[in-house]
């Protein structure tokens, strides 16, 4: 089952971000949090990638562009796990924001 999204540009540099910090999470023996991580892992290079093509293509600033993704079913639902527990990380509430609508809408899609 594939789930398609639609992303502006300030929200896939946001998920980015929050992404990057599943390396950084420490060893775990919990089953479930290692199986994030490892669904963590692809996510945040897919992410990362579509970043570097915005940039590269110097659409970054570029609002009324959106950038479409498909994800797996269990891709997406990874995504909303790993974002609702890294979102307390970000600093930014503009981000908190743009993270806290993706997974309202990966909730909505993945129900």
């Amino acid at each position: 089952m594939i789930i398609k999204i639609k992303l502006n540009n300030d929200t896939l540099i946001a998920v980015n971000s929050l992404l990057k910090k599943v390396y950084e999470l420490p060893p775990s023996v919990d089953k479930r949090e290692n199986i994030y991580k490892s669904i963590g892992y692809g996510l945040a290079d897919k992410f990362e990638k579509k970043v570097k093509l915005i940039i590269r293509k110097a659409s970054l600033f570029d609002q009324a562009k959106r950038t479409e993704m498909s994800l797996k079913f269990h891709e997406s639902w990874a995504l909303q796990e790993i974002l609702t527990e890294l979102k307390p990380t970000l600093e930014n509430d503009y981000q908190k924001t743009l993270t806290q609508k993706l997974i309202n809408i990966l909730d909505q899609k993945t129900c």
